[in-house]
């Protein structure tokens, strides 16, 4: 709840305390492992197509939505080639793509990986994404089965199911070296709301230096988040105890 969260402004960030099992513990040291000799990260959730990547690297990018400044207004493009990129996409449908991109960012010199079938949660798990199947570029596919997605001007809901791996955010964080700028893209179709409540207890969310996301309160179920929770979330990470610089990619 609202009230929940706000008591948290007035206690002390406690460490992580989530226990794994042996396989998700051989996960995120293959993560730790990745992440070793990168001074800067950018952690990409919800790559989609791979537009921020190419955006991030080159400023290239595959479509209009990719030409928003909100990138050029954190780091010129000299220090954004510094970066690692993680990039987290669940839906299959981009897997060619993302993987020429991928393999086309490692020819050109950079470190880039990307997890196709698998979605940034507050858990490990198995789960089903529901694909957007009504828009040209399926942007709105998501975890929440009740999730819209607007397209020519219309709410639709969405389509056919997937099956997706799920991985817990907050032990990738964990898992980044303290000494290392960190960067989050956060475009996650509703799922922003879990994810960032379980990272705050532990104040794993504090190691972020920049956040960028969209929020998509407007596109759940009525009462599925409580009003005004994004102002709330913007007030505990952008306070002085966290100090998240968030930037809005709506």
């Amino acid at each position: 709840s609202l009230i929940s969260q706000l008591q948290l402004i007035t206690t002390r960030f406690k460490g992580p305390s989530f226990e794994l099992d042996s396989h998700e513990k051989a996960e995120v040291e293959e993560y730790r492992a990745w992440f070793q000799n990168c001074e800067h990260l950018l952690l990409d959730l919800g790559a989609n197509r791979g537009d921020t990547i190419l955006r991030w690297l080159t400023e290239e990018n595959y479509s209009g939505r990719s030409r928003s400044s909100s990138i050029d207004t954190i780091y010129s493009l000299e220090h954004r080639k510094k970066f690692c990129i993680l990039s987290f996409e669940p839906n299959g449908m981009f897997k060619s793509t993302l993987r020429a991109t991928e393999r086309r960012m490692r020819a050109e010199g950079f470190k880039v990986k990307v997890k196709i079938c698998t979605a940034v949660s507050d858990r490990f798990s198995e789960s089903v994404i529901y694909i957007d199947d009504i828009s040209t570029h399926s942007y709105g596919t998501s975890l929440i089965p009740e999730k819209k997605v607007n397209f020519a001007g219309q709410l639709h809901s969405l389509g056919k199911e997937q099956a997706v791996k799920l991985v817990d955010l907050r032990s990738i964080l964990s898992r980044v070296p303290e000494s290392t700028e960190l960067v989050v893209k956060m475009d996650i179709e509703g799922g922003e709301y879990d994810v960032l409540r379980s990272m705050i207890p532990s104040g794993l969310v504090c190691s972020i230096n920049v956040l960028i996301i969209e929020y998509h309160d407007h596109k759940l179920r009525k009462g599925a988040v409580p009003a005004g929770i994004n102002g709330v979330i913007e007030w505990i990470l952008g306070g002085e105890r966290c100090g998240v610089q968030i930037i809005h990619d709506d």
